[in-house]
């Protein structure tokens, strides 16, 4: 091996130890290693611990439970199902002789932007070619709502706003949680929100079961949601921003999910939100932003925004790291 490599290996290992930079130096490789070689979704561990999850729930959520014993028992499944993977992260961790590589493949595991990407793409693509019904089917893995109904408008707005709240919890707060708690703090996130996702209160069979981890998500959601918004705004129109904002007081959505949407529409122009359908029943939702619908196109624009945004965060993280090194910390 060459004398630079050599030298360079050696740097990054000593940034890897040193505890100001290991964790944003492990976030800038994966960051870069999941953009370039994404996992595919058929390999993707998740799939797995999604199949369990509602396993678990068929065996211990039972509709005829009074609300209360629904709700201890979501409690109890929830730690049931995340507990054993904390331990054996933790305990790989103490086994490892390198346990940031080990760190960083199992942050790499819970970073699935680039399979949502891909979903959105084919989704506009079917539209394109005007194939709604088969665009409404690539666009129901990614939403709880009823597709069955929708109008190309429709399918392009539910992408939209998932793409948005996916790239809020699904990545930036899988970064933030990571940078607060470690790997252990970004595995504990990325399977509550699994969870919430597979046991949405939503649904009729999780309404009371579902909603201990539903409020805990919510509440681990705001860190991310806010930032993603924030950068959106200040990307393309605070003043914009804040003006849907003011608009958008429904009661339905979070305030840090309103900001979002409102930066989102903002950026793209166009309207978000509006009523959609659970479980055949209609829920009302207030309409953030302009009153432009959104059309296909607007998925690759709205990629185009979120590709903006993630290399901004490598660009902070390399700004952070290079300040580290010119400014002599000690290695």
């Amino acid at each position: 091996m060459q004398p630079e490599m050599l030298a360079t290996l050696h740097t990054v290992q000593q940034l890897l130890q040193h505890p100001w930079l290991q964790q944003p130096l492990l976030l800038w490789l994966v960051i870069v290693l999941s953009s370039l070689l994404p996992l595919p979704a058929g390999y993707q561990p998740l799939v797995l611990f999604r199949i369990l999850a509602l396993r678990l729930a068929k065996r211990v959520n039972k509709t005829t439970y009074p609300a209360a014993q629904l709700k201890l028992s979501g409690s109890l499944a929830a730690i049931i199902a995340i507990t054993p993977w904390l331990i054996l992260a933790w305990a790989f961790t103490l086994l490892s002789q390198m346990p940031q590589l080990w760190h960083g493949l199992l942050l790499y595991l819970c970073l699935d932007w680039q399979n949502v990407r891909q979903q959105a793409l084919h989704i506009q693509s079917s539209l394109d070619k005007q194939q709604l019904s088969l665009a409404r089917d690539q666009l129901q893995p990614l939403v709880l709502r009823e597709v069955k109904l929708m109008s190309a408008v429709g399918v392009s707005k539910a992408c939209l706003e998932s793409l948005l709240f996916r790239l809020a919890t699904q990545w930036t707060s899988v970064l933030l949680w990571f940078l607060a708690g470690g790997v252990v703090g970004a595995i504990a996130y990325r399977l509550l929100q699994e969870l919430q996702q597979q046991w949405n209160p939503k649904q009729s069979q999780f309404q009371h079961f579902g909603k201990p981890v539903a409020a805990i998500v919510s509440l681990l959601n705001w860190p991310g949601m806010l930032l993603t918004g924030s950068v959106f705004a200040l990307l393309v129109s605070l003043r914009q921003s804040r003006y849907y904002l003011k608009f958008a007081r429904d009661g339905y959505f979070s305030w840090p999910a309103r900001w979002l949407l409102a930066a989102g529409a903002a950026a793209l122009n166009r309207n978000l939100a509006g009523p959609v359908y659970y479980q055949g029943q209609k829920i009302r939702r207030v309409r953030i932003g302009p009153a432009l619908e959104p059309k296909a196109a607007d998925i690759s624009l709205l990629l185009q925004l979120c590709r903006q945004y993630q290399v901004g965060v490598l660009l902070l993280l390399s700004s952070y790291l290079g300040l580290g090194l010119f400014a002599g910390w000690p290695l």
